[in-house]
């Protein structure tokens, strides 16, 4: 995953094959997926989460099967880059049509009715030195058939989209260069673009709960402390000079603490969790004052020790996108949290997310902890402050 920083993160689904895979740089931060972040993220004025579900041989069959690994109710965005294994092949356009309807389909039956899908063009070949002179003219000329038949299956989807990049090639010597000129026309594309006003994500009380189990039994996290997660969530409460940090998992009907500093290690019931609160949606959410809210002035860890007023928590996700805990921190004392405060915390929780994925052996490709991919902060919506009736 890419991330760029920013609250309120946009999520971005990118697959496919072709330019979606980075070909020709280290890192998909050097390729279409880190410049489409950090092209979204500075238009939005909000975070942004890229995740690369890409293979070189991908053909549109292949992606509509490898969509179904993840889940993609957690998307606010598809963009989807297929056919240039087709284009080499010369495959039959009738044939390719009727794989890419079954994958759109699939797409806006899967997603959120606020959620665009964006599919870019096919590319060309003629720039390409290891493609001959003659056989490029020859895919060149499928690629025209293929892009065809491609707008005529978009035209049928409401939610479907296609992305014009000009003179757009398979190969230019530029490198990331490239990417940044493709990933700067998607992002202005999918900013202008007149959809559905951004909903909010679906609660778990309406989501498959059964699912977010799931996914954390077959995370299958130990109990007992990580020397590694209690580092981050020490460095958590160091840097918002709280009483307490902690790193929580919600289970189906307790709280348990992965980590704690402040406090020692407790489960407690899912209902009276602030934690439970928070994986409900995909913000921070912040209780300034527990203490003057009667939505939470009596929850034990408020009304008796260690009688917590303030809580700020961010979420924390399985690999395939569910909810599964918080990084949070709390403390005795009310108190105001800002957006730039809103910022520093998804740092946090997104390196505990990241430590969380290595206990289960999975590689968390975003690494950038506070910094973010730009290295500093971006502008920035307002917190959170949901209260219980207000996330469901």
């Amino acid at each position: 995953m890419i991330s760029c920083a920013g609250p309120d993160p946009d999520k971005i689904l990118l697959t496919g094959d072709g330019a979606a895979t980075g070909r020709g740089v280290v890192t998909h931060e050097l390729g279409l997926a880190g410049f489409l972040a950090r092209g979204l993220s500075a238009r939005s004025e909000r975070g942004a989460d890229v995740t690369v579900l890409v293979r070189g041989d991908m053909t549109v069959r292949t992606c509509a099967d490898a969509i179904d690994t993840v889940d993609l109710a957690c998307f606010d965005i598809v963009v989807v880059s297929v056919g240039a294994t087709e284009a080499l092949t010369l495959a039959r356009v009738q044939t390719w049509r009727r794989h890419l309807d079954v994958l759109l389909n699939r797409l806006e039956a899967s997603t959120s009715a606020a959620t665009p899908i964006f599919l870019l063009p096919i590319p060309f070949f003629g720039n390409n030195p290891g493609v001959p002179a003659l056989l490029a003219r020859v895919v060149d000329r499928h690629v025209q058939l293929l892009n065809a038949a491609a707008e005529e299956s978009v035209a049928a989807h409401d939610r479907v989209t296609t992305v014009t990049v000009t003179q757009l090639a398979a190969f230019e010597p530029e490198g990331s260069h490239l990417y940044r000129r493709w990933a700067d026309a998607i992002a202005l594309r999918i900013t202008a673009a007149e959809a559905p006003a951004r909903l909010p994500p679906l609660s778990t009380d309406r989501a498959d709960e059964d699912r977010r189990q799931r996914s954390l039994r077959d995370m299958d996290i130990r109990a007992g402390d990580d020397p590694a997660l209690n580092r981050v969530a020490e460095g958590a409460r160091t840097f918002f000079d709280t009483k307490i940090a902690a790193v929580t998992l919600i289970q189906s009907d307790v709280q348990i603490m992965k980590a704690a500093v402040g406090i020692n290690p407790v489960s407690l019931p899912r209902a009276r969790s602030f934690c439970d609160v928070t994986i409900r949606d995909s913000k921070i959410f912040v209780i300034e004052d527990a203490r003057s809210d009667a939505r939470y002035a009596d929850y034990s860890i408020v009304a008796s020790e260690p009688r917590i007023r303030f809580y700020a928590g961010y979420p924390l996700h399985s690999p395939d996108g569910q909810r599964v805990g918080a990084l949070c921190v709390m403390d005795s004392a009310p108190r105001r949290f800002t957006a730039e405060d809103a910022e520093d915390l998804r740092g946090f929780a997104e390196e505990a997310q990241a430590r969380l994925w290595e206990l289960v052996g999975v590689s968390d490709s975003r690494g950038l902890g506070r910094r973010g991919v730009d290295g500093g902060r971006g502008a920035v919506e307002d917190v959170d402050h949901r209260g219980v009736d207000d996330a469901g």
